[in-house]
């Protein structure tokens, strides 16, 4: 059976600062429930009141011979941090252990915090030591390394796999981690050297975990956005490939001779009906491009600050950051991923904003078109009219001089004569007509489509001759000069 010496777990648990302080589900309910499994004080002690910058007085409790622990706090940018220890204490009785008792330390898998909307992640650093004559060998350390994540996580479900191995100050760490779990785990064989060149780093190492997580979390939010952008992106396409088929319709209806008409206003009213889904639907998509714009830089930001606290404990360990490669593959290979296929992202639905901008410009176009034609029309019609009664009005004035003989409603007797007021009544409806119909003459009104006014009001309204042409060319069009471009 395997045995070691102290094993020690530090937990480095991380989540947005929450509005409520009495949030239920959030870190200290969690840190709360291990304290009052382990501490024989089972009141909540723990809550944001506790928080400061650094990391604040260790609180210590002792569960018994075997198991003791401590809880410090610490207040990040936007978020909140706490770093947990539980292991065995350095007495002669905890030499030689049977690793299985490990399992003691993580009962119910309280080590592990609730997956909860406000949390970042959490990493685990667990630490022993060999009691052995000759150095182990590179396998055999790994098997201590996986039989010590058996054992604190039994359930296969909660483990997360094997990611990496390097080394420590020149002992052999080992690293599992998931990113979707945004759990990660360090086990690493260290003497009391190492365990020295640990402690001068809490701060730092605290730090330089909570800048994994923000970035972590961050691209993982970033899927998410990714799947919400691709569902927009889908329904915007269904939006303009349903405008360009109507479109279509509405000019392969647009002769004059043709059997098919199409009503004028019913078409406006679609188109703009439309139109105000499709900047709708261009809005949410913008805003959604934006979230993703914002991970991009949230990585890059904290990738700056991870960078930092490599630094940080180079200097304080005066050597290198090149041989922190057990953190340094994170910076190296991880991010640049991220980076990668966020910025791909980026670029795609970029051209997506290019054809929203297209179509609700090709579709703002003809409703503005239509809309002035129509205007053009009413205008013609007010004028040619207005200056038909105008005329009429004149003549009604001229002649209402000369009528002397009183209005008298009688029936009409055989020799009678036309009343001077209705004959003026008649010659003003005459000079209207004429002076309209020679209005509407040189206006064009009526040189243009002789037969519009004459159909109007026995046959449904049909879309003016269209330049355009068709709305497929024009989108083609337009992405062809800007992939050109």
């Amino acid at each position: 059976m395997l045995k070691i010496d102290h094993p020690q777990i530090y937990i480095y648990s991380y989540q947005l600062s929450q509005e409520s302080k009495t949030k239920a589900n959030s870190i200290w309910t969690w840190a709360n429930s291990i304290w009052q499994h382990f501490s024989p004080e089972k009141e909540i002690i723990f809550s944001q009141a506790n928080l400061g910058y650094p990391l604040t007085k260790v609180k210590k409790f002792s569960h018994s011979d075997k198991i003791d622990g401590s809880f410090k706090f610490c207040l990040l940018e936007d978020s909140e941090g706490i770093l947990a220890r539980i292991g065995s204490p350095e007495t002669e009785e905890n030499k030689s252990l049977e690793i299985t008792e490990l399992q003691q330390f993580n009962q119910n898998n309280l080590l592990i915090s609730d997956n909860y909307q406000d949390w970042l992640g959490q990493t685990i650093f667990i630490t022993y030591k060999l009691q052995t004559d000759s150095y182990p060998t590179k396998d055999s350390i790994r098997q201590v390394a996986d039989e010590c994540l058996k054992n604190l996580f039994p359930e296969a479900s909660v483990r997360p796999p094997f990611y990496r191995d390097t080394e420590l100050l020149g002992s052999p760490i080992f690293e599992y981690s998931s990113i979707k779990s945004q759990l990660q785990v360090f086990v690493s064989l260290v003497d009391d050297d190492i365990e020295d060149k640990l402690g001068q780093i809490i701060q730092p190492l605290f730090e330089l975990f909570y800048y994994r997580h923000k970035i972590t979390k961050a691209f993982l939010d970033s899927r998410s956005n990714y799947d919400l952008l691709k569902k927009l992106y889908v329904e915007i396409e269904v939006t303009i490939a349903s405008l360009q088929t109507k479109i279509a319709e509405f000019e392969s209806n647009n002769d004059v001779d043709s059997q098919e008409n199409v009503n004028l206003d019913k078409s406006l009213t679609y188109l703009k009906i439309k139109l105000k889904e499709l900047l709708g639907e261009s809005l949410n998509y913008e805003r959604a491009l934006e979230y993703l714009e914002d991970f991009n830089n949230t990585i890059n930001i904290h990738v700056y600050n991870y960078q930092e606290q490599l630094s940080e404990i180079s200097y304080k360990w005066q050597f290198s950051t090149d041989k922190l490669s057990a953190f340094n593959f994170f910076i190296e290979r991880s991010c640049p991923y991220f980076q990668r296929q966020i910025q791909g992202d980026l670029g795609y639905f970029k051209h997506g904003t290019d054809l929203i901008k297209i179509a609700v410009d090709l579709v703002a176009g003809i409703v503005d078109i239509e809309q002035a034609e129509i205007d053009r029309s009413l205008e013609r019609t007010i004028q040619i009219w207005g200056t038909g009664l105008g005329a009429g009005g004149l003549v009604v004035s001229a002649v209402s001089n000369y009528i002397q003989t009183p209005l008298v409603f009688r029936i009409p007797q055989k020799g009678d004569v036309l009343h001077p007021a209705v004959a003026s009544l008649l010659l003003s409806l005459l000079v209207v007509i004429l002076v309209s119909g020679l209005m509407g003459w040189i206006n064009g009104a009526w040189k243009i489509n002789h037969l519009r006014w004459f159909r109007r009001k026995s046959e449904p309204r049909r879309l003016p001759d269209s330049q355009r042409p068709p709305v497929n060319d024009i989108v083609q069009e337009a992405a062809e000069e800007r992939l050109g471009g």
